[in-house]
């Protein structure tokens, strides 16, 4: 078994462009779930390195086993306010999983199933 890392850019999931002012915090959406028992690593891009940005992780209803990753982001700077536009790159996500080796058996007799004459696979039922 090795290890495996995958890449992927978190996006601002937001319709309009929001403006977080000073001491002002925001929780913004990224639209992307994770299993729970994931381990993983986040990287902000540089302008959100000017704020205080906490990873935050939501559990849905729909999707008990994941988790939704959205980020807080406080804008801690007096002299300028912060905008966030739809779309918009805020980071990017390491996610590290176990990979493990199968191996496969070859076989030249396949067992017998009953199959329904619907399609492919089958089970016959209406």
């Amino acid at each position: 078994m090795h290890k495996k890392i995958y890449r992927s850019t978190l996006v601002a999931r937001i319709k309009r462009p929001v403006e977080i002012n000073f001491l002002e915090r925001k929780l913004i959406s990224t639209g992307l779930f994770i299993y729970e028992n994931t381990r993983s690593s986040f990287f902000l891009k540089k302008k959100m390195i000017e704020s205080i940005c906490i990873i935050h992780l939501t559990k849905k209803k729909k999707h008990p086993f994941y988790n939704e990753i959205q980020i807080i982001i406080i804008n801690v700077f007096p002299e300028k306010n912060i905008m966030i536009h739809p779309n918009e790159e805020l980071g990017i996500l390491d996610i590290i999983t176990d990979v493990k080796k199968i191996k496969w058996k070859k076989c030249f007799i396949l067992n017998k199933s009953i199959r329904g004459n619907n399609s492919f696979g089958s089970t016959g039922i209406l």
